[in-house]
This record gives C-alpha cells, sequence and structure tokens, in this order.
C-alpha cells in the first residue's frame, strides 16, 4: 500500500510540476514600439507553407488591419518574395504612410509543379494561412476583424477564391489583379499558355475535370454576403482575358456586392504607367 501511495504521488507531482510550467507560458506580444519584420513564419508542414510579416511601429490591436498578399505565377511558379520589393527594412517608412495602420502578411503556398500538389493544395493552403493568421492576432497585435486579401493573376484567383468561399466577417474585402475567376471559359478564351497553366494546376481540361473547374472558379460561390470587391485588369490582356473581369464584376453586382474597378489599356499585370492609378485605388480601398 505504501508503495502504490508513493507511485501515486511522484505521478500527481510530475501532472502538476507540467500543469504549472504550461500555466506560465504566455503568448509571444510582438512589440508595437518599433517596426517588426519577421521571415519565414511557418503556417503548416510543407516546406511552402511560410510567410513573411511586417508589423509597422505604432500599431494598435483595435485599428491595424491585416492585408495578406499572395503571389502570382501561374499556380506552378512564383514566391512571395516576388514582393520583396514592398516589403523591406528599406522602405518601411515609405510603406507605412501609403498604407497606414496595415500589417502585411506575405505567402508562400504549395504550387503545383508535382501531381500530388494540384488543386486543392493551394487552396488548402490559403486556408491554413488565414485560419494561423486569424489565431495569431493577439500576439501580432493587430485587428483581426479588419483583414484584406490581395493578389495577382494566380495569387488574385485564390485571394478571390478563398473570399467567397469564406464568407466570414473578418473579411472587409478582395483585391485582385489580373486574376481569372471562371476557369472553365479561361480554358476556352486564353492562350496556349492559359490552357498549359490549368492542365497543370487541375489535372486536366474541363471536360475532363468538370467538377474541379467548378469547385475552383470564384464566380460560383459569390453570394449577397460577399464583402466588397476592388479589380483591376488589362484590356488587352491575353493571359487572363478581360472577359474574366466583366463576368466576375456582372456576377458581383448581380448580388449587390460592391464593386470597384480599375480597367487599363495594357496586357498582362499593372504597365507602369498606371502602377500610380492603381496604388492610390488599392489605399481609397483599404480605407
Amino acid at each position: 500500500m505504501k508503495k502504490f501511495n508513493l507511485s501515486c504521488l511522484t505521478v500527481l507531482s510530475a501532472f502538476l510540476l507540467i500543469f504549472s510550467c504550461s500555466e506560465k507560458e504566455e503568448p509571444i506580444l510582438y512589440p508595437v514600439d518599433e517596426d517588426v519584420i519577421l521571415k519565414d513564419v511557418r503556417y503548416g508542414n510543407h516546406e511552402r507553407n511560410v510567410m513573411d510579416v511586417f508589423l509597422p511601429s505604432g500599431r494598435n490591436p483595435s485599428v491595424t488591419k491585416v492585408l495578406v498578399l499572395i503571389h502570382g505565377g501561374g499556380w506552378i511558379g512564383g514566391d512571395k518574395s516576388d514582393f520583396d520589393e514592398i516589403i523591406n527594412p528599406e522602405n518601411s517608412s515609405e510603406l507605412k504612410e501609403q498604407f497606414p495602420n496595415v500589417a502585411i502578411f506575405n505567402l508562400n503556398y504549395r504550387l503545383a509543379t508535382t501531381e500530388e500538389n494540384r488543386y486543392p493544395a493551394a487552396e488548402e493552403d490559403i486556408e491554413s494561412a488565414m485560419s494561423y493568421i486569424f489565431a495569431q492576432a493577439n500576439s501580432f497585435q493587430v485587428n483581426g476583424m479588419e483583414t484584406y486579401l490581395l493578389g495577382g493573376s494566380a495569387g488574385g484567383h485564390l485571394a478571390a477564391l478563398y473570399t467567397v468561399k469564406n464568407n466570414s466577417s473578418r473579411i472587409k474585402g478582395c483585391i485582385s489583379i489580373a486574376g481569372p475567376y471562371e476557369l472553365g471559359s479561361l480554358y476556352s478564351d486564353g492562350d496556349n499558355e492559359s490552357r498549359q497553366v490549368l492542365n497543370a494546376f487541375l489535372g486536366g481540361s474541363p471536360q475532363e475535370k468538370p467538377e474541379a473547374y467548378h469547385e475552383v472558379s470564384p464566380i460560383n460561390f459569390i453570394s449577397t454576403n460577399s464583402p466588397k470587391f476592388l479589380l483591376l485588369h488589362g484590356r488587352d490582356d491575353t493571359l487572363v482575358p478581360f472577359s474574366q473581369a466583366e463576368k466576375f464584376q456582372s456576377a458581383l453586382e448581380g448580388s449587390n456586392v460592391e464593386v470597384l474597378t480599375v480597367y487599363y489599356s495594357g496586357g498582362h499585370g499593372i504597365p507602369p504607367e498606371h502602377i500610380e492609378q492603381a496604388f492610390d485605388a488599392i489605399k481609397v480601398f483599404l480605407e
């Protein structure tokens, strides 16, 4: 009996010790009196499941918004480093001046360069990254209830897809630059490069993968609860035809969703002569 009591006491003491240690652990609070730049913050198990984070000095958990950046590259290329000109210590002052009270989260995600990383891998990664950001909002000392997504090309598609599929009160708006929104018509209306990347991303044509093309098209998931959108697109785009933006705009308006547009002459992306116009529109959209 004595031996039994001693064993119980040992187990109980160990449990209390572990519990007391865990009780003392407190979440990290990143300082608000200085800029904080975090590189390769992990949000999942894959090597591509990392993000860079820019937390501006002077931020306030009640007013500092979240802006999530999603790079393009046809779902098979690209990297968060594509935004390095925006997020780096050298231009932090200008970044804060242009986008006051905005914290930036710049994501990588799995690329469809192998069969196992085809859709829905990228969508799942965006969902995991967003869940991580929301869960860590207090540590970052930002307002997760004021979140915007911004993506270009394939990143614009992923930003729009997450936004319309997750009708969360946290998401206040989505900014998409040259994104595709109805991938079946992109296959038929786009150029050969469009079809090649769609085959890689989805594993076949719309005739071969009809369910995948439906599930991956943001236009199919718009509702009256969708947040506002800002669409930027070149009228001469051949990779992602301008008709993609027109169709998406019409569908958003048909569901009484606020949609702002910046359409310009030029091809895929934003031509240098329209950069200032685009930045001004994005700043107004985030206000």
